[in-house]
């Protein structure tokens, strides 16, 4: 069994093919080149190249293309995918070396102007499927540093008749459904959908889970971890505003998140806060 680091990971992680609206004003396309991996599993290279997929994805002002081939499994999203060029493009490679695995992400804008370039040396792919988290924010620091904080807009009133239909953007789902009568879907790229209600208080639209919780809620959490919050988690939920002309709710997603390591040491935190956004899909 590989040892672990101690980590801190969403109940819902990533394996996900996220389907993305066409851009709004203000975001920037990050194009996703295909993993070089030579002697490599096709596990864990689709592992890699999904963590790194759904963490970028999670950037609020930026939409992000899969790499080639994800495209096809997207479903009825597929249509919504933005049909113009990269303004930055992702490039990642794993190789061996002195018997660690050695992963590597670079940046670089549409001129091939290299922007950031992280790179780390791990024993195992896990591990750094592990790290992957801090390796992605590591290289987005560049923009972020490079950026003033636009002025939040105000927020729209919510209409629940405009809510109505699909909706995208949240890691590991990849379809929200919103129906009348304050009942709403959400579909996993694991497979399995939940259950959801909705209500509205004060001007902000509160989202519950509804379905009990379920071992592929949590993939790509190992098996034994994922048993453990199919017990321990309570309800995910959402709290969002309107925004963008009815297109972008934007708020926060409130979850049980675990802390372990080696399987045997494990901590549940309930109420993790993080930000989440979703984006509405054209008819």
């Amino acid at each position: 069994m590989f040892t672990m680091k101690k980590v801190l990971v969403s109940v819902i992680l990533a394996l996900c093919a996220l389907a993305r609206p066409e851009a709004q004003d203000g975001k920037v396309v990050f194009k996703i080149q295909p993993l070089e991996a030579a002697g490599t599993s096709p596990e864990e290279a689709r592992l890699l190249e999904t963590l790194i997929y759904a963490y970028f994805s999670d950037k609020s002002d930026v939409i992000v293309l899969p790499p080639e081939g994800e495209r096809a499994e997207g479903g009825p999203a597929d249509e919504a995918y933005i049909e113009r060029n990269p303004d930055y493009f992702i490039k990642t490679s794993l190789y061996p070396e002195n018997d660690s695995s050695v992963f590597e992400l670079v940046v670089s804008d549409a001129s091939s102007r290299e922007l950031s370039r992280q790179k780390i040396s791990r024993k195992t792919t896990k591990d750094i499927a592990l790290d992957m988290h801090n390796i992605v924010n590591a290289a987005f620091e560049w923009r972020d540093d490079s950026q003033e904080a636009p002025e939040a807009p105000d927020a729209e009133l919510i209409v629940p008749e405009k809510l109505f239909g699909l909706w995208s953007g949240d890691t590991g789902i990849k379809l929200i459904r919103i129906l009348p009568n304050g009942k709403a879907f959400a579909f996993f790229s694991s497979g399995v959908n939940m259950m959801l209600s909705y209500r509205i208080e004060n001007n902000t639209l509160l989202i519950s889970q509804v379905s009990p919780n379920n071992e592929n809620f949590y993939y790509p959490l190992p098996l034994p971890i994922a048993k453990v919050l199919v017990k321990e988690a309570e309800p995910i939920r959402w709290e969002f505003m309107l925004y963008d002309n009815e297109n972008l709710l934007r708020g926060s997603r409130i979850e049980t998140t675990v802390e372990f390591e080696d399987y045997e040491k494990i901590v549940i935190r309930h109420n993790s806060v993080r930000k989440s956004e979703w984006n509405k899909l054209p008819h």
